[in-house]
Protein backbone atom coordinates (compact mmCIF):
# COMPACT_ATOMS: atom_id res chain seq x y z
CA UNK A 1 0.00 0.00 0.00
CA UNK A 2 1.39 3.36 -0.88
CA UNK A 3 2.96 5.06 2.48
CA UNK A 4 0.78 8.05 2.18
CA UNK A 5 -2.26 6.21 1.78
CA UNK A 6 -0.97 4.37 4.77
CA UNK A 7 -0.12 7.32 6.85
CA UNK A 8 -3.57 9.16 5.83
CA UNK A 9 -5.58 5.96 7.54
CA UNK A 10 -3.86 6.01 10.42
CA UNK A 11 -4.37 10.06 11.10
CA UNK A 12 -8.33 9.10 10.32
CA UNK A 13 -8.30 6.32 12.87
CA UNK A 14 -6.52 8.83 15.55
CA UNK A 15 -8.80 11.53 15.16
CA UNK A 16 -12.21 9.84 14.21
CA UNK A 17 -12.76 8.70 17.72
CA UNK A 18 -16.27 9.81 18.79
CA UNK A 19 -16.99 11.59 15.49
CA UNK A 20 -20.37 11.16 13.31
CA UNK A 21 -19.67 8.77 10.68
CA UNK A 22 -20.96 11.23 7.47
CA UNK A 23 -18.65 14.06 8.50
CA UNK A 24 -15.63 11.40 8.51
CA UNK A 25 -16.96 10.61 4.95
CA UNK A 26 -17.60 14.54 3.50
CA UNK A 27 -14.12 14.85 4.63
CA UNK A 28 -12.58 11.97 3.02
CA UNK A 29 -14.94 12.56 -0.14
CA UNK A 30 -13.05 16.55 -0.39
CA UNK A 31 -9.87 15.06 0.02
CA UNK A 32 -10.32 12.38 -2.80
CA UNK A 33 -11.80 15.43 -4.99
CA UNK A 34 -8.61 17.40 -3.91
CA UNK A 35 -6.64 14.35 -5.17
CA UNK A 36 -8.64 14.12 -8.24
CA UNK A 37 -8.51 17.85 -9.07
CA UNK A 38 -5.16 17.93 -9.00
CA UNK A 39 -4.02 14.93 -10.98
CA UNK A 40 -6.87 16.32 -13.60
CA UNK A 41 -5.68 19.86 -13.52
CA UNK A 42 -2.39 18.91 -14.09
CA UNK A 43 -3.27 16.34 -17.36
CA UNK A 44 -5.08 19.49 -18.80
CA UNK A 45 -2.13 21.55 -18.31
CA UNK A 46 0.06 19.14 -20.48
CA UNK A 47 -2.60 18.69 -22.98
CA UNK A 48 -2.74 22.37 -23.45
CA UNK A 49 1.12 22.32 -23.66
CA UNK A 50 0.69 20.01 -26.39
CA UNK A 51 -1.85 21.68 -28.57
CA UNK A 52 -4.38 19.01 -28.11
CA UNK A 53 -6.87 21.64 -26.78
CA UNK A 54 -10.12 19.09 -27.61
CA UNK A 55 -8.68 16.51 -25.75
CA UNK A 56 -8.03 19.15 -22.59
CA UNK A 57 -11.67 20.19 -22.90
CA UNK A 58 -13.25 16.55 -23.00
CA UNK A 59 -11.13 15.50 -19.77
CA UNK A 60 -12.34 18.80 -18.53
CA UNK A 61 -15.91 17.70 -18.77
CA UNK A 62 -15.65 14.25 -17.84
CA UNK A 63 -14.16 15.44 -14.37
CA UNK A 64 -16.96 17.77 -14.27
CA UNK A 65 -19.35 15.10 -14.70
CA UNK A 66 -17.39 12.40 -12.03
CA UNK A 67 -17.01 15.56 -8.98
CA UNK A 68 -21.38 15.76 -9.87
CA UNK A 69 -21.97 12.36 -9.31
CA UNK A 70 -19.23 10.87 -6.75
CA UNK A 71 -19.91 10.32 -3.56
CA UNK A 72 -19.27 7.82 -0.59
CA UNK A 73 -22.42 8.46 1.28
CA UNK A 74 -25.69 6.09 0.82
CA UNK A 75 -28.18 6.71 -1.05
CA UNK A 76 -31.05 8.78 0.79
CA UNK A 77 -33.63 7.86 -1.18
CA UNK A 78 -35.33 4.57 1.14
CA UNK A 79 -36.76 1.59 -1.07
CA UNK A 80 -39.51 0.37 1.34
CA UNK A 81 -39.80 -2.98 -0.19
CA UNK A 82 -36.21 -3.75 -0.81
CA UNK A 83 -35.41 -2.84 2.96
CA UNK A 84 -38.62 -4.52 4.48
CA UNK A 85 -36.83 -7.90 5.93
CA UNK A 86 -33.59 -5.91 7.01
CA UNK A 87 -35.41 -3.49 8.71
CA UNK A 88 -37.44 -5.38 10.47
CA UNK A 89 -34.49 -7.29 11.66
CA UNK A 90 -33.24 -4.56 13.44
CA UNK A 91 -36.19 -3.18 14.53
CA UNK A 92 -36.63 -6.00 16.42
CA UNK A 93 -32.90 -6.16 17.55
CA UNK A 94 -33.62 -2.64 18.61
CA UNK A 95 -36.51 -3.73 20.77
CA UNK A 96 -34.56 -6.75 22.18
CA UNK A 97 -31.71 -4.16 23.37
CA UNK A 98 -34.13 -1.14 24.92
CA UNK A 99 -36.22 -4.22 26.99
CA UNK A 100 -33.14 -4.29 28.86
CA UNK A 101 -32.87 -1.05 29.64
CA UNK A 102 -34.57 0.39 33.14
CA UNK A 103 -37.18 2.60 32.73
CA UNK A 104 -37.62 6.14 33.25
CA UNK A 105 -40.88 7.06 34.13
CA UNK A 106 -40.45 9.34 36.61
CA UNK A 107 -39.68 13.58 37.41
CA UNK A 108 -39.72 12.40 41.31
CA UNK A 109 -42.06 15.37 42.10
CA UNK A 110 -45.83 13.69 42.87
CA UNK A 111 -48.26 16.15 40.51
CA UNK A 112 -45.72 16.10 37.64
CA UNK A 113 -45.34 12.27 37.80
CA UNK A 114 -49.44 11.71 38.50
CA UNK A 115 -49.64 14.17 35.25
CA UNK A 116 -46.81 12.50 33.22
CA UNK A 117 -49.12 8.58 34.41
CA UNK A 118 -45.88 6.42 33.49
CA UNK A 119 -44.86 7.62 30.18
CA UNK A 120 -41.14 6.65 28.63
CA UNK A 121 -38.71 9.60 29.34
CA UNK A 122 -36.19 8.68 27.18
CA UNK A 123 -35.46 9.85 24.10
CA UNK A 124 -37.36 13.05 25.66
CA UNK A 125 -36.25 16.70 26.47
CA UNK A 126 -37.15 18.42 29.50
CA UNK A 127 -36.46 22.20 30.21
CA UNK A 128 -37.17 23.64 33.80
CA UNK A 129 -37.33 27.46 33.08
CA UNK A 130 -37.02 30.21 36.11
CA UNK A 131 -36.12 33.39 36.85
CA UNK A 132 -32.56 33.46 38.48
CA UNK A 133 -32.45 32.80 42.29
CA UNK A 134 -35.64 30.57 42.21
CA UNK A 135 -33.98 27.06 42.30
CA UNK A 136 -33.83 25.68 38.63
CA UNK A 137 -30.32 24.22 39.25
CA UNK A 138 -31.81 22.46 42.42
CA UNK A 139 -34.79 21.46 40.36
CA UNK A 140 -32.16 19.71 37.98
CA UNK A 141 -30.00 18.08 40.54
CA UNK A 142 -33.11 16.60 42.27
CA UNK A 143 -33.63 14.41 39.24
CA UNK A 144 -30.27 13.64 38.63
CA UNK A 145 -30.10 12.31 42.58
CA UNK A 146 -33.12 10.65 42.77
CA UNK A 147 -32.71 8.76 39.55
CA UNK A 148 -29.10 7.49 40.34
CA UNK A 149 -30.43 6.86 43.99
CA UNK A 150 -33.67 5.15 43.80
CA UNK A 151 -34.07 4.08 40.03
CA UNK A 152 -30.59 3.00 39.73
CA UNK A 153 -30.08 4.66 36.80
CA UNK A 154 -26.57 6.14 35.30
CA UNK A 155 -26.64 9.56 35.61
CA UNK A 156 -24.24 12.44 33.68
CA UNK A 157 -23.97 16.10 34.54
CA UNK A 158 -23.01 18.93 32.58
CA UNK A 159 -22.05 21.60 34.56
CA UNK A 160 -21.76 25.25 33.11
CA UNK A 161 -21.79 27.94 35.50
CA UNK A 162 -20.50 27.65 38.63
CA UNK A 163 -17.44 25.47 40.04
CA UNK A 164 -16.92 22.00 39.82
CA UNK A 165 -16.82 21.70 43.42
CA UNK A 166 -19.88 23.95 44.23
CA UNK A 167 -22.13 21.01 42.06
CA UNK A 168 -20.26 18.01 43.62
CA UNK A 169 -20.32 19.29 47.10
CA UNK A 170 -24.07 19.95 46.30
CA UNK A 171 -24.58 16.55 44.66
CA UNK A 172 -23.55 14.75 47.73
CA UNK A 173 -25.54 16.38 50.27
CA UNK A 174 -28.34 15.67 48.56
CA UNK A 175 -27.55 11.69 49.11
CA UNK A 176 -27.63 12.25 52.41
CA UNK A 177 -30.01 15.05 52.65
CA UNK A 178 -27.68 17.48 54.50
CA UNK A 179 -26.66 20.92 54.44
CA UNK A 180 -23.89 21.74 51.45
CA UNK A 181 -22.34 24.02 53.87
CA UNK A 182 -22.23 21.20 56.74
CA UNK A 183 -20.32 19.26 53.87
CA UNK A 184 -18.51 21.69 52.54
CA UNK A 185 -16.76 22.48 55.70
CA UNK A 186 -16.23 19.47 57.21
CA UNK A 187 -18.64 19.94 60.35
CA UNK A 188 -20.29 16.81 59.67
CA UNK A 189 -19.93 14.96 62.98
CA UNK A 190 -18.11 11.44 62.39
CA UNK A 191 -20.45 9.21 63.60
CA UNK A 192 -23.07 10.68 61.44
CA UNK A 193 -21.10 10.70 58.55
CA UNK A 194 -20.12 6.79 58.74
CA UNK A 195 -24.13 6.59 58.42
CA UNK A 196 -23.83 8.69 55.19
CA UNK A 197 -21.25 6.65 53.52
CA UNK A 198 -23.25 3.43 54.25
CA UNK A 199 -26.34 5.62 52.57
CA UNK A 200 -24.31 6.27 49.45
CA UNK A 201 -22.25 3.15 49.25
CA UNK A 202 -25.94 1.60 48.63
CA UNK A 203 -26.90 3.94 45.50
CA UNK A 204 -27.43 1.18 42.69
CA UNK A 205 -27.24 3.76 40.14
CA UNK A 206 -23.84 6.39 39.30
CA UNK A 207 -24.04 9.95 39.26
CA UNK A 208 -20.77 11.29 37.16
CA UNK A 209 -20.54 15.29 36.69
CA UNK A 210 -18.41 17.05 33.87
CA UNK A 211 -17.71 20.73 34.71
CA UNK A 212 -17.02 23.83 32.33
CA UNK A 213 -14.67 26.25 33.58
CA UNK A 214 -17.13 29.53 32.74
CA UNK A 215 -14.60 32.26 31.58
CA UNK A 216 -12.81 31.98 27.97
CA UNK A 217 -14.91 28.45 27.07
CA UNK A 218 -17.65 28.41 24.72
CA UNK A 219 -19.62 24.99 24.83
CA UNK A 220 -21.41 23.68 22.29
CA UNK A 221 -23.91 21.00 22.25
CA UNK A 222 -20.82 19.06 19.76
CA UNK A 223 -18.77 19.27 23.10
CA UNK A 224 -22.12 17.65 25.19
CA UNK A 225 -21.86 15.02 22.38
CA UNK A 226 -18.34 14.11 22.43
CA UNK A 227 -18.98 14.31 26.46
CA UNK A 228 -21.21 11.19 25.88
CA UNK A 229 -18.83 9.73 23.79
CA UNK A 230 -16.10 9.59 26.30
CA UNK A 231 -18.37 8.71 28.64
CA UNK A 232 -19.35 5.44 27.02
CA UNK A 233 -15.47 5.17 26.32
CA UNK A 234 -14.23 5.41 29.60
CA UNK A 235 -16.96 3.33 31.79
CA UNK A 236 -18.58 0.94 29.33
CA UNK A 237 -21.90 2.11 29.65
CA UNK A 238 -24.63 4.28 28.31
CA UNK A 239 -26.09 7.33 30.37
CA UNK A 240 -30.05 6.96 30.92
CA UNK A 241 -30.13 10.71 32.06
CA UNK A 242 -28.52 13.41 30.63
CA UNK A 243 -28.79 17.03 32.91
CA UNK A 244 -27.17 20.25 31.36
CA UNK A 245 -26.97 23.29 34.01
CA UNK A 246 -27.42 25.78 32.23
CA UNK A 247 -28.70 25.58 28.66
CA UNK A 248 -28.18 29.21 27.76
CA UNK A 249 -24.72 28.82 28.12
CA UNK A 250 -24.56 26.24 25.05
CA UNK A 251 -24.10 27.14 21.84
CA UNK A 252 -25.45 25.28 18.72
CA UNK A 253 -23.12 22.88 16.55
CA UNK A 254 -23.15 25.25 13.17
CA UNK A 255 -20.42 26.98 14.40
CA UNK A 256 -22.12 29.98 13.18
CA UNK A 257 -21.27 33.43 15.81
CA UNK A 258 -24.66 34.43 16.75
CA UNK A 259 -25.95 38.26 17.36
CA UNK A 260 -27.99 39.30 19.95
CA UNK A 261 -31.01 39.61 17.70
CA UNK A 262 -30.61 36.04 16.68
CA UNK A 263 -30.68 34.87 20.56
CA UNK A 264 -34.15 33.23 19.59
CA UNK A 265 -32.27 31.56 16.68
CA UNK A 266 -30.34 30.15 19.01
CA UNK A 267 -31.75 28.98 20.86
CA UNK A 268 -34.50 26.84 19.06
CA UNK A 269 -30.92 25.35 17.12
CA UNK A 270 -29.58 24.76 20.77
CA UNK A 271 -32.87 22.52 21.70
CA UNK A 272 -33.38 20.96 18.56
CA UNK A 273 -29.40 19.55 18.51
CA UNK A 274 -30.27 18.30 22.27
CA UNK A 275 -33.89 16.94 21.41
CA UNK A 276 -31.99 14.91 18.60
CA UNK A 277 -29.31 13.64 20.76
CA UNK A 278 -31.47 12.58 23.34
CA UNK A 279 -33.04 9.95 20.25
CA UNK A 280 -29.77 9.44 19.24
CA UNK A 281 -28.45 8.51 22.51
CA UNK A 282 -31.70 6.91 24.23
CA UNK A 283 -31.53 9.23 27.01
CA UNK A 284 -33.74 11.69 28.98
CA UNK A 285 -31.86 15.22 28.08
CA UNK A 286 -32.86 17.36 31.26
CA UNK A 287 -31.84 21.57 30.98
CA UNK A 288 -32.12 24.34 33.03
CA UNK A 289 -32.89 27.82 31.17
CA UNK A 290 -33.27 31.21 32.96
CA UNK A 291 -35.66 33.50 32.84
CA UNK A 292 -35.62 37.24 32.37
CA UNK A 293 -38.35 38.99 33.97
CA UNK A 294 -37.75 42.74 34.96
CA UNK A 295 -41.79 43.18 35.87
CA UNK A 296 -41.30 42.11 39.93
CA UNK A 297 -45.04 42.91 40.34
CA UNK A 298 -45.77 40.05 38.11
CA UNK A 299 -43.79 37.72 39.55
CA UNK A 300 -45.30 38.32 43.10
CA UNK A 301 -48.72 38.02 41.41
CA UNK A 302 -49.48 34.19 42.56
CA UNK A 303 -52.39 33.83 40.39
CA UNK A 304 -49.80 34.09 37.19
CA UNK A 305 -46.81 31.88 35.87
CA UNK A 306 -44.33 32.34 33.78
CA UNK A 307 -45.60 30.55 30.03
CA UNK A 308 -44.43 30.79 26.04
CA UNK A 309 -46.92 33.94 25.95
CA UNK A 310 -45.00 36.07 28.72
CA UNK A 311 -41.46 34.98 28.84
CA UNK A 312 -38.89 35.91 25.85
CA UNK A 313 -37.07 32.83 26.38
CA UNK A 314 -39.81 30.22 26.53
CA UNK A 315 -41.17 31.61 23.57
CA UNK A 316 -38.04 29.53 21.20
CA UNK A 317 -38.07 26.99 23.95
CA UNK A 318 -41.54 25.45 23.98
CA UNK A 319 -41.55 23.89 20.27
CA UNK A 320 -38.58 21.39 20.50
CA UNK A 321 -39.39 20.76 23.96
CA UNK A 322 -41.40 17.70 25.14
CA UNK A 323 -41.87 19.23 28.41
CA UNK A 324 -41.41 22.96 29.53
CA UNK A 325 -42.17 23.41 32.84
CA UNK A 326 -41.36 26.84 34.71
CA UNK A 327 -40.53 27.25 38.62
CA UNK A 328 -42.86 30.53 40.01
CA UNK A 329 -42.61 32.21 43.20
CA UNK A 330 -43.33 35.45 44.69
CA UNK A 331 -41.23 36.94 47.67
CA UNK A 332 -43.70 35.38 50.14
CA UNK A 333 -43.49 32.05 49.11
CA UNK A 334 -39.34 32.57 48.57
CA UNK A 335 -40.03 33.23 52.32
CA UNK A 336 -42.40 30.21 53.43
CA UNK A 337 -39.77 27.61 50.95
CA UNK A 338 -42.68 26.91 48.56
CA UNK A 339 -43.37 27.78 44.89
CA UNK A 340 -45.61 27.10 42.04
CA UNK A 341 -44.62 24.59 39.02
CA UNK A 342 -46.54 24.63 35.65
CA UNK A 343 -46.18 22.77 33.58
CA UNK A 344 -46.44 25.38 30.05
CA UNK A 345 -45.49 22.97 27.24
CA UNK A 346 -46.11 19.15 27.26
CA UNK A 347 -46.25 16.55 23.71
CA UNK A 348 -48.09 13.66 25.32
CA UNK A 349 -50.56 15.20 28.78
CA UNK A 350 -52.42 17.96 29.25
CA UNK A 351 -50.98 20.62 31.25
CA UNK A 352 -52.62 21.43 33.81
CA UNK A 353 -53.43 23.51 36.78
CA UNK A 354 -49.79 24.86 38.67
CA UNK A 355 -48.41 22.43 41.08
CA UNK A 356 -47.85 24.22 44.56
CA UNK A 357 -44.44 22.71 46.26
CA UNK A 358 -42.53 22.99 49.30
CA UNK A 359 -38.83 22.78 48.96
CA UNK A 360 -36.00 22.20 51.64
CA UNK A 361 -32.84 23.78 49.58
CA UNK A 362 -31.04 24.03 53.50
CA UNK A 363 -30.79 20.14 53.14
CA UNK A 364 -30.18 20.28 49.13
CA UNK A 365 -34.11 18.89 48.49
CA UNK A 366 -36.21 20.49 45.81
CA UNK A 367 -39.21 18.81 46.55
CA UNK A 368 -40.16 18.49 49.96
CA UNK A 369 -42.44 15.41 49.90
CA UNK A 370 -44.29 15.70 53.11
CA UNK A 371 -44.51 19.31 53.55
CA UNK A 372 -45.99 19.75 50.09
CA UNK A 373 -48.31 16.64 51.45
CA UNK A 374 -49.23 18.79 53.80
CA UNK A 375 -49.89 21.83 51.77
CA UNK A 376 -52.58 19.72 49.63
CA UNK A 377 -54.42 18.93 52.90
CA UNK A 378 -54.70 22.79 54.18
CA UNK A 379 -55.34 24.53 50.27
Amino acid sequence: MNREVTALLNDIKDCAEGVEADVILEQFEEYLRNVKFQKTFKEIGELYAKQESEKAFKLMSSFADWQNEFSLRQNEFIDVGETFESRFKRNREKHNQESKLKPITRFYIDGLDEMNAGRDLRTQLTCFLAPTGVGKSHAARWVGKCSAQMDGLNVLHFQLEGSKDEVTDAYSASLVECSSFRYNTGTIKDRDFAVMIDLVKAMSGTLKVRAYPKFANQVSTLDIKNGIQEYKKLFGYNPDVVIIDSMDLLTDSSGRKWSESGERHRRIAVANDLKDLAGEENVWMVVTYQATIENKDFLNDESKVLTEYNCAEAKGLARPMTHLITLNQSDNEMKEDTMRLYVAKSRFFKKGDPIKIATDYENEKFYDKERTMNLRLVS
